[in-house]
Formats: C-alpha cells, structure tokens, sequence
C-alpha cells in the first residue's frame, strides 16, 4: 500500500512574494499621503482598493496553506494498512466518488479551473475507516487538464474536516487484442495489441515513404489529449493501465484537483484505470495532417480471474514457482 499527500508545495513562497510585494507597493503611496497637502482623498481610495487586492489575494493563498497542512495533519495521525485507516478517535465520514475536472482559459494570463463534485454512498462514523476497492478512472495531460473518477472518503469532523481519501487500486486486468490498420497512398502501419495482465502491450510494423514515423498513442473518450507510447517504424511498446500497488492520495477537498493528483504520480500525461480506452495509430507526414485509426479496449476490475492473476504474480515476484 502507497499513501501520499497532496501538498501544495508553492504556497510558502507565494505568500512570502506577496508581502513583499505589498509592502513595495504601498510604501510610496503610504508616503504620498502623510506628504500631499491636498487630493488626499484619491489616494486613499487607491490604497484601500490596492489592499482589498492584496488582502485577497493572499488569503486565498493562505487558505490553500491551511486546507494542505489539515491534509498533513491527517496523514501524521493515521495508520494505514491494506484495508482500513485507522484513527485515535471517532469520526463522521462519507463514502462515495469523487469526480472532477480541470481546464485552463485566458491567453497569455492563464487562469486554472476545476469543478469537485462528491456522491456520497453512504454515511458511517468511527475510528476505522474501510478503504474502497472500486473501479477507478483518470485522464488528465501534463498540464492538468483532464479528469479524475474515483473511490473516495471525505471526512465531516473537526479537525479533518473535507479532508479527502481518494484510492485507485491495483486489482484488474486489461482484456482486449486486436490491430490497428493506418495507411495512405504512399505508407501503411499496422499496430498489434493485446492485454496482458495489468498491460497493454503492442507491435508495430509499417513500410513508410513519406511519413516520417509512425506514434503509438493512449487516450479515452472525453479526453482530448493523447499519452504516446512509443515513436518510430518498427518496435514494440507496453503501458501500465493500472498502479503498481495500490495508492491512498490525502487531499483536501477545497484543493484537491487533476493536477495535483498527476503531479504526486509523477507530473506526466496519466491514463489509466478501469473502462473503456483507445489505442490510436498515426501517420506522422511531413507537411501534412497526421492520419489516424483506433481501436478500444478494456480494463476491468474482474473478480475470480484477476485475483488468481495477482496470486500468480505475486509468487513469480518472490520466486514460489
């Protein structure tokens, strides 16, 4: 079992910038006003709007600092094993999914949104919180555009209050082969996959003229970014669908988001989890829109089968065969 909080770990600094920066800011005006002979009223309205600014700011900042510290606080207290979390008292909590979705707009001066929604299941209290083995999903690109869907706990009492569970767990396999046939006048590319157990693992095999290479790429519906697996004319790739081990992510709720979930695992393109995906082959030609084919496939939690698959695993990991 892996646990690991969600901090925000720019927040110090941005604090420290903006104070700064204030204190920069206002020291001339400040002195303006204790100089000017007149139009004092001008000024002061300016520095009580520049402060209401400021003031904002930072308590936006410092209200990301106390959601991450509660967040640690938490962490710090509890125990984790395979199957629960294990608190010094009792506590109200939820269980349910938690879904969200996060996206950039503005230009240059970018501004990064993102929409929670919580679906509570059902609503317990106690010192030992059971953790949720569900299916999960998660498309999100370097950035933090994309979306997350996933098992989760959200704890009601102080002082844990919105702290946030979220699991993604290793159980599944990948089910699904086939091939992927791209082409054009000039070139063709075939690209053979097949799941192999928390895998999906593929060849490929084109004969190229004008396209300079072929792109092997991962992606789901809804999601308008690609993962790429791999580039070139003749090779093999594979991909995880699913964590090595199963994963318990400590959040808070007000601040918990796709790109701070991508970023603790790693900070690249993520895809994977159970449901439905696409394996896409493309053309790469010069001067020219790529050419695209796709197929789907599958991952699902499984129940019988994937856990014979884990067991035989697992004793091929420790040499018991």
């Amino acid at each position: 079992m892996k646990v690991v909080v969600l901090r925000d770990r720019g927040s110090t600094l941005a604090v420290v910038f903006i104070l700064i920066f204030m204190v920069a800011f206002m020291a001339p005006l400040v002195y303006m006003l204790l100089s000017a002979a007149g139009g004092t009223l001008f000024l002061v309205l300016f520095i009580a709007f520049a402060l209401l600014i400021f003031g904002g700011g930072l308590y936006g900042v410092i209200r990301v600092r106390s959601a991450s510290k509660r967040a640690e606080a938490f962490f710090s207290a509890a125990e984790f094993s395979d199957s629960a979390v294990s608190l010094p008292d009792e506590m109200d909590f939820e269980v349910g999914v938690l879904e969200m979705r996060g996206w950039w707009s503005g230009g240059k001066n970018r501004t990064y949104h993102v929409s929670r929604e919580f679906t509570a299941e059902r609503t317990s209290r106690g010192s030992r919180i059971p953790l949720a083995e569900g299916e999960f999903k998660a498309a999100i690109y370097s950035d933090g555009t994309g979306f997350v869907r996933t098992p989760a706990v959200r704890i009601l009492s102080e002082p844990y209050r919105d702290v946030v569970l979220l699991f993604l767990t290793r159980k599944g396999r990948v089910n699904g082969e086939g091939t992927v046939t791209v082409s054009t006048q000039e070139d063709s590319a075939q690209v053979s996959f097949r799941g192999d157990g928390k895998l999906i693992r593929g060849s490929v095999y084109s004969t190229l003229t004008k396209a300079r290479q072929v792109k092997v790429a991962l992606t789901t519906e809804g999601f308008s970014f690609e993962k790429i697996l791999g580039t070139g004319t003749s090779f093999e790739f594979s991909a995880p669908m699913l964590p090595e081990e199963s994963t318990v992510l400590v959040g808070n709720y007000k601040t918990v988001s796709p790109r701070s979930l991508a970023g603790s695992l790693g900070g690249e393109t993520l895809v994977m989890g159970h449901g439905g995906f696409i394996i896409r082959a493309i053309l790469d030609i010069r001067l020219r829109p790529d050419v695209k084919a796709e197929e789907k496939f599958m991952v699902e939690l499984g129940g019988k089968e994937a856990e014979k698959l884990e067991e035989r695993e697992f004793e091929e990991k420790w040499g018991f065969t």
